[in-house]
């Protein structure tokens, strides 16, 4: 039913996971970005919410 991990196992799980979030969340924001350009969108960006 579960499995004991060693902190040292789960602790390189975990990173792993973090990983992989993050590979999946550079993808997405880039996938957004091309169909904004595709579509001819603008989006807003960081810095022109500091402008204002």
């Amino acid at each position: 039913m579960f499995q004991y991990l060693s902190l040292k196992e789960q602790l390189l799980k975990e990173r792993a996971k973090n990983e992989a979030l993050k590979a999946q969340a550079v993808k997405n924001a880039a996938d957004i970005d091309y169909i904004a350009m595709m579509t001819d969108v603008e989006l807003e960006t960081e810095e022109a919410e500091y402008e204002q």
